[in-house]
């Protein structure tokens, strides 16, 4: 065997080196600078080549840190380049390889997987701007599942090719809206679906990141008369649908903010119980197909139960003029109930589309100051009447009509009757509901911020609002059921 013996050499010069031998061969602690004397390494020998734990050191300011293997850089270290870039981890036969961290002189970062020198596999990846991915990589690319976090605070999740979105994925907007769908090469491309912070969503296609401009909502139309006709007092609903340029319904339009607008164009011709106020009331004016119309409220009611009484017996054609009997006449005057009607209570004016569809349901428009109301109409005493017997069957052709006397009535019944009957207390309760007239309503695509920077034209409805005549028995009912009692 072979005699060892460890012994220091000393060397100022390239080629040279300082430490310890065994057999004149480098073998434990020991420094060495190269022939080309830009690199220059000290650490640890086995048998003539780098083993073990060791620097290797550059003339131009970089180096490397920690572990050897055969004359290798292979292990666990820390590399340090002249740009400033700083590596920290595994190592294979001089190249990045394993798990490691490398931060960039730009402040970039990354932490994960490597193989030859490139980003492969799970990693992170912080830019100098602030954003940050996190996910697979390949070939030093983002690929893969991932998810990116950007510094102006958008953020996708899902699949990516060559450092581009791709496939299938979710991007959050920094202003909360969202898309989720399919990607090509980095653009919204195929099915998806767009939802708006404003609340509208679209689902549909999308051609080079945009929505093809035939998948557009074209504008709006009311479902049914663009005209409405209605006596004062009665509630009234609104349904319109968003168009595709196909005329058909555009299904997929949900959340878009609708705006109903009323505004007073004019009073009944000739009623001198209503007439436009000429002073300055205030207000704001809106421009209409038909004339400039001064802006009023939009309200909702809540059905009066025995309102629906009154209809149900309308619709069987009975009267409440057949009452005959002459103790509840007396008691109610002339036997007749009015029906308070609901008050009107505010409502928003906004509402969203669902489906393609927007309505405005049991709405009214309520009592405003803009018109000049008289409580004055024709004259009625027909209240005042009393049946003296019911009326006889004919016998024959030449047989007599059937009579009715009238009950002579007082000037102060008269007086005391129109400020106190059931007719007078329903003239009263309709002022909480707007007066007669002709009034438009306008929809408008008020959503804010603007889908796609930009909103619908809107749409137009005329509302006829109907005097009630003081003679009408809209709104009364018999006070009792009908009943006949012949005269004793």
């Amino acid at each position: 065997m072979a005699k060892t013996s460890l012994r220091k050499v000393q060397a100022d010069r390239p080629g040279h080196y300082v430490g310890e031998t065994v057999n004149q061969v480098r073998h434990g602690q020991g420094k060495y600078v190269f022939n080309n004397t830009f690199f220059a390494y000290e650490g640890d020998w086995l048998e003539g080549v780098k083993h073990g734990k060791g620097k290797l050191s550059m003339r131009d300011g970089g180096y490397y840190q920690g572990d050897f293997v055969n004359g290798e850089i292979t292990g666990k270290g820390e590399r340090l380049w002249s740009n400033g870039n700083v590596y920290v981890g595994e190592f294979e036969n001089g190249e990045l390889n394993g798990s490691g961290q490398m931060k960039y002189a730009d402040s970039r970062r990354y932490t994960g997987q490597w193989c030859d020198n490139k980003y492969e596999g799970k990693g992170t990846l912080h830019s100098g701007e602030g954003n940050i991915y996190t996910g697979h990589f390949h070939l030093h690319k983002r690929h893969g599942d991932g998810e990116q976090v950007w510094s102006d605070g958008r953020r996708y999740e899902g699949g990516w090719v060559a450092s581009k979105p791709h496939g299938h994925g979710t991007m959050k907007y920094a202003d909360g809206s969202e898309y989720e769908g399919q990607y090509y090469h980095g653009q919204r491309q195929g099915q998806g679906t767009y939802t708006h912070i404003s609340g509208i969503s679209y689902s549909g296609l999308w051609i080079q990141n945009e929505i093809p401009p035939e998948e557009f909502a074209s504008g709006m139309a009311f479902v049914g008369s663009t005209e409405i006709e209605i006596s004062q007092g009665e509630s009234f609903s609104i349904e319109l649908a968003v168009l595709h340029p196909s005329g058909n319904v555009m299904e997929g339009d949900t959340g878009r903010m609708l705006e109903a607008q009323v505004g007073l164009l004019s009073v009944p011709k000739g009623d001198k119980s209503c007439k436009i106020k000429n002073e300055d009331i205030g207000g704001t004016t809106f421009k209409t197909p038909f004339g400039e119309v001064k802006e009023t409220n939009i309200a909702e009611v809540t059905r009066n139960p025995r309102l629906g009484e009154y209809e149900e017996m309308s619709e069987k054609n009975e009267s409440p003029e057949t009452v005959s009997d002459e103790k509840d006449r007396g008691a109610s005057r002339a036997g007749y109930d009015y029906i308070t009607l609901p008050t009107p209570a505010p409502t928003s004016p906004i509402h969203r589309t669902h489906c393609g569809h927007a309505s405005w349901v049991n709405v009214c428009i309520p009592g405003h100051d803009m018109i000049e109301q008289t409580l004055e109409s024709e004259d009625d005493e027909s209240d005042l009447v009393e049946e003296a017997k019911p009326k006889a069957k004919k016998k024959g052709k030449n047989s007599p009509a059937t009579t009715r006397k009238e009950r002579s009535a007082t000037p102060d019944d008269r007086e005391k009757w129109k400020k106190e009957g059931p007719r007078a207390e329903r003239d009263k309760d309709l002022l909480k509901y707007a007066a007669p007239g002709t009034y438009v309503i306008k929809i408008s695509d008020v959503t804010d911020p603007k889908f796609f920077d930009s909103n619908l034209e809107p749409i137009y409805m005329k509302l006829n609002i109907l005097k009630i005549k003081k003679s009408s028995n809209k709104y009364l009912l018999p006070k009792s059921p009908v009943s006949s009692r012949k005269a004793g």
